[in-house]
C-alpha cells in the first residue's frame, strides 16, 4: 500500500465537515420522536461519509404504524434543491412548496427537503395523520439543537 494515497484519504476524512457533527438519532432521540409521532418508535443509525440518517419504525415495523426517517446532509443543501427543481417538470404534480420550514422546503410526495443553510435535511414520514405538523415539530427541534449556519 503506498503511503501517500493513504494520508490523502484520511486526511480528507478528518478536514470534512461532517467529522465531530451530531447524529441524527443524537439530535432526535426516539423519546422524541415517539412524542412527535403520537407512537412509541425505535430508532436504528446508518451514519457514513457526509451523511446521518436515523430511521424510527414501531415494534415489529408493522405495516401502517408510524414511520419516520431523518436524514442530514452536511454541505448539500444548494445542490439538494437544485436537484429538486430540475426534477420538477416530471414530479410537479406530487410536489409542493412549504413555507415555515428553513431556508427552503419541497415535498415530493411523502418526502420532504429542507435547506437549513448549506446543509439538506431530509424527512419521510409515514402513518401519522398529519405529517407535515410532524414535519415542523421534527424541524424544530433540528433547528434547535443544530449550531446555527448562515445561509449560503
Amino acid at each position: 500500500m503506498r503511503i501517500v494515497p493513504a494520508v490523502a484519504i484520511l486526511t480528507g476524512l478528518l478536514s470534512s465537515q461532517a467529522f465531530g457533527a451530531p447524529t441524527a438519532c443524537s439530535l432526535v432521540p426516539a423519546a422524541d420522536m415517539s412524542a412527535i409521532l403520537g407512537r412509541p418508535v425505535a430508532a436504528s443509525a446508518d451514519d457514513r461519509g457526509g451523511q446521518t440518517k436515523c430511521t424510527y419504525e414501531t415494534a415489529g415495523g408493522e405495516i401502517g404504524g408510524a414511520y419516520a426517517e431523518v436524514q442530514l446532509n452536511w454541505g448539500d443543501g444548494v445542490a439538494g434543491m437544485a436537484g429538486v427543481g430540475l426534477a420538477k417538470p416530471q414530479l410537479e404534480k406530487v410536489m409542493g412548496e412549504l413555507a415555515g420550514l428553513g431556508d427552503q422546503a419541497t415535498s415530493v410526495g411523502p418526502m420532504i427537503l429542507i435547506r437549513r443553510g448549506s446543509d439538506l435535511i431530509t424527512l419521510v414520514i409515514s402513518g401519522v395523520p398529519d405529517s407535515v405538523g410532524a414535519a415542523k415539530r421534527i424541524y424544530g427541534l433540528l433547528n434547535e439543537r443544530l449550531p446555527k449556519t448562515a445561509a449560503p
